[in-house]
C-alpha cells in the first residue's frame, strides 16, 4: 500500500461527506478485504493525521446532510475511527459547526467504553454502525485471531444506558462459525435493540485463503432470514442483493419509528408518495424523507392502500430499501446516451448493476448492454466499484463485432480517469479504436 496524500482524504470529505482519519485497525478479522486484493491494486493507507489536519477537512464537510466517519469512497484503506487519537475533538468540532447534523460511525466496537459512550452521548446525534460479526466468544476467537475482544459485546450492552442509536451489521460466516452462531449473533443484536441489522454476503476474491462458503449462501441467507421473522422485530437486510426491477418494494420498517406507527410493512410496494409516482427504491426514499405528513399509496398482497406517515420535513421515515438508483442519475445516463443514438453503442455494467440499468433503458430496445465479470478480483466480487480495465478488454474480446462507442461506470475509476491498478480508459480507445464514455 502506498502513504495517501492529503488531497484523497479532502476529496472524500468534499465529494462523499465521508471522514477519513485513520487506516489503523486492531480487530485483526480474517475475512478482512484488504488481505485479498492482487498484488497490482493501488491501495492506500493513511500517514499518521495530525489533529490539524483533521480538523481541516472537517471544513470540506456538508453540515446539511449526514457526515459518515469509518467507511471509504475512496482508495483509501477503512480503519477504525476510534483508534485516532482526537476523534472526540474533531466529533466535538463538528458538533459545535453543525448543532443538528447527523454523524455515523462505523466501528467494530472494541474501543467502546463508558467514558467513550458518555463522550459520545454529550456530543449527540450520534449513531453507531457497529460491525460485531458474532456474540460468542468462541465465534468471535475464530474471527479475530484468537482474540474475542468481548469489549465489543460489552459496550453493546451499555448503548441503551446511554442513549446510542445503533445500528448492527455481521459479515456472515456459517462455513467457519455454523449458522446457529449466525443467528444467535442476529437475535442478540435485536434483543440490545438495534435499528437494524445488515447480514452481508462475505465477499472473497481469488486471492482468499481461508475457507469458502456455499456457492449458494444468498438463497441460503434469504431462507435463514425468513425463518427468523417470529423470534426478531428488528429488520435483517441481507446485502447485497441482486434486484430485479425500480419497484419500490420496503425491505424492512425500524420499530418505533414514524413508518412503523403508520403501519407500512416490509414487502409493501410504494406506488405513490402525495399523488406523485416513485420511479426507484431510491426515489421512494427521497420523497419520504423530504416531505411532512407524507401520504403513501402503496399496494400489499394486491391491495391498494393509503397511509399517511406522522414525521416532520427532512428526517426519516425509518423505511429501508434496497439501492437501485438515484433518478437524477438515471436521467443523466439516458441524456448522454442519447448523444450517441447513431452510432453502434455497448454499455458495460457491473453483474450487481446489470437488470437495473437495463429498466432504466428499457425504451432503447436497440442499445446493447452486457455486464462485465470481475474476472482480475474472481472469486464471488460483482460489484462495478472492483472492475479494472483488463474486465472491459475481456468483455470486448467476447463480442463479434466491436462497438464504436463503449459506456464505462464511472466509480471504476478515480477523477485522474484510472482504474484500480492505475490503468487510464484512454488505453481502451487507443487499444480498440472505440469511444469510451464514462457514466
Amino acid at each position: 500500500m502506498k502513504a495517501a496524500p492529503y488531497n484523497m482524504l479532502l476529496e472524500a470529505a468534499s465529494r462523499h461527506n465521508i471522514l477519513t482519519l485513520t487506516t489503523s485497525c486492531a480487530a485483526a478479522c480474517v475475512f478482512c478485504s484488504h488481505h485479498q486484493n492482487p498484488e497490482q491494486v493501488e491501495a492506500y493507507y493513511i500517514n499518521k493525521l495530525t489533529k490539524e489536519e483533521a480538523e481541516n477537512l472537517v471544513e470540506f464537510l456538508d453540515g446539511d446532510s449526514k457526515i459518515t466517519i469509518g467507511e471509504s469512497a475512496t482508495r483509501i484503506c477503512e480503519g477504525e475511527p476510534f483508534a485516532f487519537d482526537y476523534l472526540m475533538d474533531i466529533l466535538r468540532l463538528i458538533r459545535s459547526k453543525y448543532p443538528n447534523t447527523n454523524i455515523q460511525i462505523t466501528t467494530s466496537g472494541i474501543n467502546l467504553d463508558e467514558v467513550i459512550l458518555k463522550d459520545l452521548q454529550d456530543i449527540g446525534n450520534i449513531e453507531l454502525n457497529i460491525s460485531l460479526n458474532s456474540s460468542s466468544e468462541e465465534g468471535r476467537r475464530k474471527l479475530y485471531g484468537g482474540k474475542a475482544h468481548m469489549q465489543a459485546i460489552a459496550a453493546v450492552e451499555m448503548l441503551s444506558k446511554y442513549n446510542i442509536r445503533f445500528n448492527g451489521s455481521i459479515v456472515a460466516m456459517p462455513h467457519i462459525l455454523g449458522w446457529s452462531d449466525l443467528e444467535q449473533t442476529i437475535i442478540y443484536m435485536a434483543s440490545q435493540n438495534a435499528a437494524s441489522i445488515r447480514v452481508f454476503v462475505p465477499g472473497f476474491t481469488k486471492h482468499t485463503r481461508i475457507a469458502l462458503p456455499d456457492e449458494n449462501i444468498l438463497q441460503q441467507l434469504n431462507a435463514m432470514t425468513i425463518s427468523l421473522q417470529n423470534k426478531v422485530e428488528t429488520p435483517v437486510i441481507i446485502e447485497p442483493t441482486l434486484l430485479e426491477n425500480l419497484d419500490a418494494y420496503i425491505a424492512g420498517v425500524i420499530t418505533d419509528t414514524p413508518g412503523f406507527q403508520a403501519g407500512l410493512k416490509c414487502g409493501d410496494q410504494i406506488i405513490k408518495i402525495n399523488s406523485k409516482a416513485v420511479h426507484s427504491r431510491v426515489d421512494a426514499y427521497h420523497k419520504l424523507y423530504s416531505a411532512a405528513k407524507p401520504e403513501v399509496h402503496l399496494k400489499r398482497d394486491g391491495k391498494s392502500m393509503e397511509l399517511v406517515v406522522d414525521k416532520e420535513k427532512n428526517t426519516s421515515a425509518g423505511i429501508i430499501f434496497h439501492y437501485d438508483i438515484d433518478p437524477k442519475a438515471a436521467e443523466t445516463i439516458k441524456r448522454r446516451i442519447e448523444k450517441f443514438y447513431h452510432k453502434d453503442c455497448l454499455i458495460l455494467t457491473s453483474k450487481l448493476g446489470y437488470k437495473i440499468i437495463c429498466k432504466v433503458l428499457e425504451e432503447h430496445e436497440k442499445l446493447k448492454i452486457e455486464p462485465a465479470s470481475n474476472n482480475y478480483f474472481g472469486g464471488n466480487i460483482m460489484c462495478a466499484g472492483l472492475l479494472v480495465l483488463q474486465d472491459i478488454e475481456d468483455a470486448l474480446k467476447k463480442q463479434h463485432k466491436l462497438p464504436q462507442v463503449v459506456f464505462l461506470p464511472q466509480i471504476m475509476f478515480d477523477e485522474k480517469g484510472r482504474d484500480l491498478i492505475g490503468r487510464h480508459y484512454v488505453e481502451i480507445e487507443q487499444a480498440y479504436g472505440i469511444e469510451v464514455v464514462v457514466l
